[in-house]
């Protein structure tokens, strides 16, 4: 099935529907929000939405270190291993490093999303065979406030693929995985669950309201072409279906999140490829 979509200041273009209203795939693991400066950027988005965030870590030689937010999608449940990143330069490290890795953000806003099939190595094959490009295949790591490290597996292209709007492949391997944490009350040990009962439907294990997804909406100038990277690597072959692609001058994504403050929307800034 397709749907055509009005294009931007153009012409219709008919490209596959999108699995569900949201745009959100099964696969959907978190979205990156991109700030210059980590607390002033911490503090924007708490003020805009009204979610608190704890502290995630420093990603070493990478100039960067985040904080992270509960994030469900509409209609997941509580359990839903799904977060939010603030992720910014990292003050304990070269600026250089940061700058390189952050460059066009001069502004809070979207800058990527990552999605965890059941089989990486599996998904890599099938985008290599489709011919989309994802990179290649990373092994990082970080260190937790707690004095823990965690490492993971994910594909990292640059630039940024479709100005972010194609998501990166993560596995998280034998690490816990952040939201888990998040809900068992990272940052506040005092606020940990003691007994692993699952939290009420949009709050988090510390107590806090998770803010929700309420959708992901994608665009670029050849819709085709990024509907096609994001069946390959969203849908994972899993019947999730096809992706609608809204046809712009320039390609990215719009976050569409509420919460305590109600709506917020984070679009992606616009990049050279």
């Amino acid at each position: 099935m397709s749907e055509a979509v009005p294009a931007r200041g153009g012409e219709s273009e008919a490209v596959p529907a999108r699995p569900t209203a949201s745009g959100i795939p099964s696969t959907f693991d978190h979205l990156v929000v991109a700030v210059p400066e980590l607390a002033a950027g911490v503090a924007e988005f708490e003020e805009l939405t009204g979610a608190k965030s704890v502290p995630g870590g420093s990603h070493p030689g990478r100039g960067t270190a985040n904080h992270l937010v509960p994030l469900i999608p509409r209609g997941w449940g509580a359990d839903s291993l799904t977060y939010l990143e603030i992720l910014g330069p990292d003050p304990a490290q070269d600026p250089a490093l940061a700058a390189a890795q952050l460059a066009g953000f001069d502004r809070m806003a979207a800058q990527r999303w990552a999605v965890h099939p059941d089989d990486l190595d599996a998904t890599v094959a099938a985008a290599d065979e489709a011919g989309v490009d994802y990179g290649a295949v990373f092994d990082m790591a970080r260190d937790t406030p707690e004095g823990g490290r965690l490492e993971w597996r994910l594909t990292r292209r640059a630039p940024l693929a479709y100005g972010g709007a194609q998501p990166f492949l993560i596995d998280w391997a034998e690490s816990p995985h952040p939201a888990r944490t998040l809900r068992q009350g990272a940052g506040d040990p005092a606020s940990a669950s003691e007994t692993g009962s699952a939290a009420a439907p949009g709050v988090s294990g510390a107590g806090e309201a998770a803010l929700t997804l309420e959708r992901l909406e994608f665009f670029a100038p050849d819709p085709a072409a990024l509907a096609t990277a994001l069946g390959v690597l969203a849908a994972s072959g899993a019947g999730d279906g096809s992706f609608t692609v809204e046809e712009a001058a320039h390609p990215g994504f719009r976050a569409v999140l509420s919460g305590p403050r109600g709506e917020a929307v984070l679009e992606t800034p616009v990049r050279q490829e």
